[in-house]
């Protein structure tokens, strides 16, 4: 008595089976960063929370404390930097004044030595001329100038005596009236001018012979003492000009202390910078330490354990919870080497959980860890879930299997059909022919499930073959089909 299947023509998959459990990618422990005394947790177990959310609180009345110090101490140095920066702008304006005294000293000095040199100079020839005419009164007159005198008193004696001895002629000629009154006036005028010219003659060569006046004397004197005062006064403007160098000198001196003015203005700028950098940096540090208090969940999920409570004193890095995503939960595998060749990222995956049972989670491998690990040599395999199912929770156990290849309208046989020869290496299937004899076939397999087997060669569609009672068969043994 046998039972017998019919051959059909279905698809076949190749399939690697997987077993591992089931991780969340975002899965952290939520923990302060700055030590201190918890003043409040926010959310329990179970409880849903957002990215960005306060969790958690930390007494935060020090490190406000702190950032308000921090903020005064910034606003201090921001007050020096403008104390520099006004000092940097009075030592720029020192400096322009003195380098326009310098310029003013530098322009005295030049039009100093220019009036000075040349009121010597007009001071030394005036008082040679000064000395010049007072020689000229004191000598007198020269003796060329003493001749010419005493031969204008002779020609003015010969003319007075001739104009005399005319008058005297035409007086007779007169009384005789042999001249007219206007030709004796004429006579008579004459007379007196040849008299008045011998007159003066005599007076210039009386001063010619007699010399200068004592005032004439006296005033060429004061002149030559007046010149020489003003050459002493032009001599000792002189020490103007080293009066005016010293002013430069001064100036230039003035100047240089006014550029080092500047250069430690600036050099004040830029400490007082410096500590406005080092401020703004405590005030960062104080901030960021006042912003650590608040204790924010980086994630989207629920909380899944709460590790601390309100007046719990932590140190810094203490942790508080661990959230979980459940979004982000995939399906953790192991596959061994022999498999390693056959799985690929990218291929299709059915995943099932024993939470879950008859229900098929749909999945894609998406990575293969290329290191096996050192006790089982297998490899670690992820599968992310097509689409995300909140019921999925870290640490359960799930299985699955990975897709590998199809092959189509392949010719099938149920599993039991097939009988295994491992001592003469081959594989068999009994054939019923009609309804009262057993065929024995031998097969070539191919891909196999959990239902079919594939068979490549040695039977053909529309057959059937015996899947019960075949074990004790040979080939030709009469058969009763139930």
């Amino acid at each position: 008595m046998v039972t017998t299947a019919p051959v059909v023509l279905k698809d076949i998959d190749k399939t690697v089976d997987i077993t591992g459990n089931l991780v969340a990618f975002q899965d952290v422990v939520v923990g302060s960063k700055m030590p201190g005394k918890i003043a409040l947790v926010n959310f329990r177990e179970g409880d849903s929370v957002s990215a960005g959310q306060v969790v958690a609180q930390i007494d935060d009345a020090d490190f406000r404390a702190q950032v308000a110090q921090a903020q005064a101490n910034l606003l201090a140095a921001r007050v020096r930097e403008d104390q520099a920066r006004a000092q940097l702008r009075q030592a720029e304006i020192s400096v322009e004044q003195s380098r326009t005294a310098l310029r003013q000293a530098e322009t005295n000095l030049e039009w100093t030595r220019k009036t000075t040199s040349t009121a010597v100079a007009v001071a030394r020839a005036n008082l040679q001329t000064a000395q010049e005419r007072l020689n000229v009164i004191r000598t007198g007159a020269r003796q060329q100038e003493r001749q010419q005198a005493e031969q204008a008193v002779r020609a003015a004696r010969a003319n007075l005596n001739r104009a005399r001895a005319d008058l005297t002629r035409f007086r007779q000629l007169f009384k005789e009236q042999a001249i007219s009154a206007s030709q004796l006036d004429q006579a008579e005028a004459a007379a007196e001018s040849a008299e008045a010219n011998y007159n003066s003659a005599q007076e210039a060569l009386s001063l010619i012979q007699e010399g200068a006046r004592k005032e004439d004397i006296r005033t060429a004197e004061l002149a030559v003492q007046q010149a020489q005062e003003g050459l002493a006064k032009a001599e000792a403007d002189l020490d103007m000009v080293r009066l005016r160098e010293n002013d430069v000198r001064n100036a230039r001196s003035a100047v240089s202390l006014a550029l080092n003015g500047v250069d430690t203005a600036r050099a004040g700028i830029a400490q007082a910078q410096a500590g406005v950098q080092q401020a703004k940096a405590a005030l960062q540090i104080a901030q960021e330490a006042l912003n650590n208090t608040r204790i924010v969940s980086p994630i989207t999920g629920y909380v899944a354990q709460r590790m601390a409570e309100p007046g719990q004193q932590i140190g810094g890095g203490g942790v508080v919870m661990r959230i979980v995503a459940p979004n982000t939960i995939y399906f953790q595998a192991t596959i061994s080497e022999s498999q390693f060749a056959l799985v690929r990222p990218g291929q299709r995956a059915s995943i099932t959980v024993d939470a879950f049972p008859g229900i098929k989670f749909n999945g894609t491998v998406t990575s293969i860890l290329p290191v096996a690990s050192n006790a089982a040599r297998n490899f670690t395999v992820r599968v992310d879930f097509k689409v995300a199912d909140r019921r999925l929770r870290p640490q359960m156990f799930a299985r699955g299997s990975i897709l590998i290849d199809t092959h189509k309208n392949a010719v099938l046989v149920p599993k039991d059909a097939v009988l295994y020869d491992p001592v003469n290496n081959r594989t068999r299937v009994f054939v019923a022919k009609g309804d009262n004899q057993a065929e024995e076939r031998q097969v070539s397999i191919g891909y196999s499930n959990t239902q079919y087997v594939e068979i490549l060669s040695g039977i053909r569609e529309n057959e059937k073959v015996i899947v019960v009672g075949q074990n004790g068969l040979q080939n030709g043994d009469k058969i009763k089909v139930q």
